[in-house]
């Protein structure tokens, strides 16, 4: 019974921990869109993907920094987070991707 249970829920973490790497993969994606109209949804995906190659535990980190903040606002029902906590968090994702675009500049700016 134990390695039965022990094996479930590994396979069910397979699941889960890969979707949540593929999207700090990808979340660099609305940045480049909004930066480079013309791209590609291939290439915004490929970009993506290399602009966080190495750094996705990084931003992982950061969004572990906003535990807090979600916190408060579950105590003031959400309130909070429309007016200060996601303008917040969004405006962090965007300085992520400026410092991701200066520390590699042949990245976004020459796709």
């Amino acid at each position: 019974m134990f390695f039965r249970d022990l094996f479930t829920v590994l396979w069910s973490l397979l699941f889960i921990i890969p979707g949540i790497v593929k999207a700090y993969e990808y979340m660099m994606i609305p940045y480049l869109l909004a930066d480079n109209p013309q791209m590609t949804k291939e290439q915004a995906f490929a970009e993506s993907k290399r602009m966080m190659q190495g750094q996705k535990w990084k931003a992982f980190v950061l969004d572990l920094s906003f535990i807090g903040w979600y916190i408060l606002s579950g105590l003031t029902l959400g309130i909070f987070a429309i007016f200060y906590v996601s303008p917040y968090v969004n405006a962090t994702h965007a300085a992520l991707y400026e410092a991701l675009c200066y520390a590699n500049p042949a990245g976004s700016n020459g796709f």
